[in-house]
């Protein structure tokens, strides 16, 4: 269970589309109340972007999954406004153990190769070099922040299976859909009054979950406001809520 909780940080912590920005968001999670917090920044610099997300348990979810800390790095260049990656990377460190993954494209023969190292209290214990069973031109960041160029008018039916390095492990398939209609409805009275809502399914059992469907509600900036995981099992949804956004210039003072 602990062990999704980053998951559901990660996809609370993306759809931001300021130049730069830093971004902090706390989960909570039935009767256990906060078990994590994530903080994501964005830097655009001539032609390229950075993109990194730190996320951690806190309180019992802290002791249950031995002080995890996840940190995840996405970088590129931007062509047309839409953000391509060179590089996906993930570090997760817990109890002495360590585990880095890094993902490098090669857009031009629709490839993506992973490097793996797992360390054991400072020392290398494993490392693997291998291709995935797929190819995706967007990372699980990249593709948040292009995602409204993809879905368009938010208040429009969107419904389509996309592909990023980071989602599903085998296809690396991701569900959007737009919330519109009568299920508009439900949804604010969920998550509040949004311009926008969508539904996103990530296909791994986040908590518990019946295919780890979130619900996010966007603000007119594209910055997700709130998040809720539904149909946790045992204990109800998990939530997620914007704590804090500043943009670069203010975050340095």
């Amino acid at each position: 269970m602990v062990r999704r909780l980053v998951f559901a940080l990660l996809l609370m912590a993306l759809s931001l589309s300021a130049e730069t920005m830093v971004a902090r968001y706390v989960v909570e999670y039935g009767i256990f109340g906060k078990m994590g917090v994530a903080k994501a920044r964005l830097t655009k610099e001539n032609g390229h972007y950075e993109i990194v997300m730190k996320a951690e348990a806190t309180g019992l979810a802290k002791v249950l999954s031995g002080g995890r800390v996840e940190t995840y790095r996405s970088t590129g260049t931007i062509l047309e406004g839409r953000l391509v990656p060179e590089s996906y990377s993930k570090d997760i460190r817990r109890s002495g153990k360590r585990r880095i993954k890094i993902y490098r494209f090669d857009h031009l023969h629709r490839i993506v190769n992973f490097h793996e190292k797992n360390f054991k209290n400072g020392k290398l214990v494993k490392e693997k070099n291998e291709s995935l069973p797929y190819y995706a031109n967007n990372d699980i960041f990249s593709l948040y922040f292009n995602i409204m160029d993809i879905v368009g008018d938010c208040t429009k039916p969107f419904d389509r299976n996309l592909h990023a390095v980071g989602a599903e492990k085998k296809s690396g398939k991701v569900r959007v859909e737009t919330v519109t209609g009568r299920k508009r409805n439900e949804i604010k009275d969920l998550l509040g009054d949004a311009p926008c809502y969508l539904k996103v399914t990530v296909y791994q059992k986040l908590f518990g979950s019946k295919g780890g469907e979130l619900y996010l509600a966007l603000g007119h900036d594209n910055v997700v406001r709130k998040a809720v995981l539904k149909d946790v099992i045992m204990f109800g949804d998990v939530r997620g809520r914007l704590i804090d956004f500043e943009t670069d210039d203010k975050s340095r003072h």
